[in-house]
């Protein structure tokens, strides 16, 4: 394994009287994105960076330290051997802390793999792994990386752990700040009926190989083409998206939806959903009383869709018989509806 090669860093992975040595890995990459270099235009050379001090011209790098600046313009400096003497007991040790039943998404930032350094550290590894894995939990436990200490999260991944530095609070912005403006009111039923029989039709399990970066892949073709001397293919105007109403919105969707289903999945759809009953609502109740329909006049529910298509009449939408007793639908009392509270 490549990356075996070089640990980013290796340590003792602590927990309570058991420690073990350990390696640290990152787990991402971006050795494959496309780079740019500045270039010097009218020569074609690349332009080089040079370390400069205003009134002293270029310096070495030797003779650069750290600063931190108390005052605009003031500085106190701090030199390689104090920061040195600042060394915790975690800078080269993972100390596991705590146990947690889970994370919230927005606290996780790097992966790392974590793997045992030799095999003397392989059993308590496993006995490790193996416990957090019959248990559910995520160890919690602190690090210094990169002359940082960070939180890490682990868990079991594979035959191996998994570790995430995660963000400390005050690192991460007060949600408030900026959903303190949108209504928790809730959302039509109608609307919240179509909008979840495309979610249902849309599920399935996360897989990151079915996406690809098309932007590196257009910045490839581009780099190829200038490579071949091909001047790059002028992009059409884009048109501004045309602005309907949300239901019908929501409607076109699942009518697109309807269309790009193959048959094979709609017998899979129709399988999984056997024995469910298919009620029709009736035309007459679409709306409920007391309360006004979802319209064209409804400012406050437009969307924006693909633009650059003709409009075509509008017709009266018309119920659409079910195709087969096990196509699902979805199921809506006659009475009026209430509206969603937001939880």
């Amino acid at each position: 394994m490549a990356a075996a090669a070089r640990p980013y860093w290796t340590g003792f992975l602590k927990l309570s009287l058991v420690t073990i040595g350990v390696r640290l890995y990152t787990a991402s990459t971006e050795r494959e994105k496309v780079r740019f270099h500045m270039i010097h235009e009218p020569t074609g050379e690349r332009v080089k960076q040079q370390l400069t001090v205003p009134g002293v011209g270029p310096v070495e790098r030797d003779e650069i330290v750290k600063g931190y600046e108390y005052q605009k313009g003031h500085y106190i400096t701090v030199d390689p051997d104090d920061i040195k003497r600042l060394r915790l007991e975690t800078t080269d040790t993972i100390d596991i802390v705590e146990f947690v039943d889970d994370v919230d998404p927005i606290f996780f930032d790097s992966p790392y793999y974590l793997t045992p350094d030799g095999s003397v550290a392989e059993e308590g590894y496993r006995v490790i792994r193996e416990s957090l894995r019959d248990t559910g939990k995520i160890a919690i436990g602190q690090v210094v990386i990169n002359g940082q200490e960070r939180i890490i999260a682990i868990r079991p991944m594979g035959t191996g752990l998994l570790g995430n530095a995660l963000r400390y609070h005050d690192e991460v912005r007060k949600p408030e700040d900026y959903f303190s403006t949108i209504s928790a009111e809730g959302a039509d039923e109608d609307q919240l009926a179509i909008m979840e029989q495309i979610i249902k039709r849309k599920t399935k399990t996360f897989d990151a190989a079915d996406f690809t970066d098309r932007y590196q892949t257009a910045l490839r073709e581009l780099i190829a083409e200038k490579m071949d001397g091909k001047l790059p293919a002028q992009e059409p105007e884009r048109k501004p998206a045309q602005v309907i109403n949300l239901m019908d919105a929501l409607k076109r969707s699942l009518a697109a939806e309807d269309t790009e289903e193959t048959p094979a999945s709609r017998r899979t759809r129709a399988a999984a959903n056997e024995g469910e009953a298919v009620e029709e609502k009736p035309a007459a109740k679409s709306a409920p009383r007391g309360r006004k329909a979802a319209t064209g006049n409804q400012r406050s529910l437009l969307l924006p869709v693909e633009g650059g298509k003709a409009k075509t009449p509008r017709t009266t939408a018309k119920p659409t018989p079910a195709k087969s007793p096990a196509k699902p639908a979805a199921h809506e009392d006659e009475a009026p509806k209430r509206r969603r509270k937001a939880s």
